[in-house]
C-alpha cells in the first residue's frame, strides 16, 4: 500500500511541467560540468595556451572577438575563450546550490520535527530562534562575511554550508515546523503513541516522511538564492581561480568601461554570465515551485 502512494506521488511530481523544465535546464549545467575534462582531454589536449579560463590567449586573432569556430563564444578583452570560462564557472556555482540544499533540507527538517514533537521549551527555543534568524537575510548576510575575501578564506564551499544555516535556522525552519505541528495533531499520531512507540519511532516513521516534501520544497527555494548570492561574490570579488559566473559579469563590464571606443564591447561576455545565473536560479525556483504544487492536496481533487 505504502509503495503504491509512493509511486502515485512520485507521478505526480514527474508530471508537473515545472519539475521537469526545471530539472532540464539542471540537466543542460550537469552536462557543462562533465563536458569541461572530456574536452581538456579530447579537443583541447595539448591547447591549454587556449582554453584556460585563467590564462588561456590565442595570439592569432584580435581580442575581444565574437563566436567563431574555434571559440564558440567568443573571446574576452584579456583574450580568454568564453566557452572554457562557462565550463569553469559551473562548478563552483553547482558545489554552491548542491551544499545550500543539501543543508537546507536536513536541517530543517531535524529542527522542525523535533521542535514540534518534544514541544515545550525546546518548541519555544526553536520558534524565536527561526524568528530571529528570519530577520537576517542569509543573501546578505553571505555576502557582508565574504565580499572582499578570496576563494582560500571565502569559497565556494563555505557560502554553501554559510547561506544554508542561516536560511535553514530562519524560514525554511518556520516553514517546516508548521507542517509538522499540524502533523502532531493527526489521529495516527496518537494511535502510535496509544501503541507504546518511542520517540525516535515516532519521529521517524510518522513525523520525518510527512515533512520531506516541505524540507525539499524549502531547499529548492533557498538555493536560488543561494546561487544569486554567489553570483555577487564572485561578481564583486573577481579573485582567485575558483571563479564563478558572476566574474565572467565582472569581465565583460569592466572591461567595455576601460575599452570604450577602443575595441568592440565584449556583450556575449556579459550576456554567458549573467544569462548562465538566471538559468540556474530559475531551475531551481521552478523545481521548488513544482514540488510545491504537486505536494499540494488541493491542486488533485477530483473534479
Amino acid at each position: 500500500m505504502e509503495v503504491d502512494i509512493a509511486r502515485a506521488q512520485w507521478r505526480v511530481v514527474l508530471g508537473n511541467v515545472k519539475v521537469m523544465a526545471g530539472l532540464l535546464i539542471l540537466s543542460f549545467f550537469l552536462l557543462a560540468l562533465v563536458a569541461g575534462p572530456i574536452l581538456e582531454a579530447t579537443l583541447w589536449e595539448g591547447h591549454n595556451n587556449l582554453y584556460d579560463p585563467q590564462t588561456g590567449y590565442d595570439r592569432t586573432i584580435a581580442h575581444p572577438s565574437p563566436p567563431s569556430g574555434t571559440h564558440w563564444l567568443g573571446t574576452s578583452s584579456l583574450g580568454k575563450d568564453v566557452f572554457s570560462m562557462f565550463l569553469s564557472a559551473t562548478r563552483p556555482t553547482l558545489t554552491v546550490a548542491t551544499l545550500a540544499g543539501v543543508t537546507i533540507g536536513l536541517i530543517s527538517l531535524v529542527t522542525g520535527a523535533v521542535a514540534a514533537y518534544r514541544g515545550g521549551w525546546v518548541d519555544g527555543l526553536v520558534s524565536h530562534l527561526s524568528d530571529a534568524m528570519v530577520l537576517l537575510p542569509a543573501m546578505l548576510a553571505v555576502f557582508i562575511l565574504g565580499v572582499g575575501r578570496s576563494n582560500a578564506e571565502f569559497g565556494a564551499w563555505t557560502v554553501g554550508l554559510t547561506f544554508g544555516v542561516i536560511y535553514a535556522l530562519g524560514p525554511a525552519t518556520a516553514t517546516v515546523r508548521a507542517a509538522a505541528l499540524t502533523v502532531m495533531v493527526r489521529p495516527f499520531v496518537d494511535a502510535a503513541r496509544v501503541a507504546g512507540g518511542g520517540g525516535w519511532w515516532m519521529v521517524t516513521r510518522h513525523v520525518l516522511p510527512h515533512l520531506v516534501p516541505h524540507a525539499a520544497v524549502q531547499a529548492m527555494i533557498g538555493v536560488t538564492g543561494a546561487v544569486v548570492a554567489e553570483a555577487f561574490l564572485s561578481y564583486f570579488n573577481a579573485v582567485g581561480e575558483d571563479f564563478g559566473y558572476g566574474w565572467m559579469v565582472y569581465d565583460g563590464i569592466t572591461w567595455s568601461n576601460l575599452l570604450a571606443g577602443i575595441a568592440d564591447i565584449p556583450w556575449w561576455v556579459m550576456i554567458t554570465g549573467a544569462g548562465a545565473i538566471t538559468l540556474v536560479a530559475s531551475a531551481f525556483y521552478l523545481l521548488g515551485v513544482g514540488l510545491r504544487e504537486a505536494f499540494d492536496p488541493k491542486t488533485h481533487r477530483p473534479r
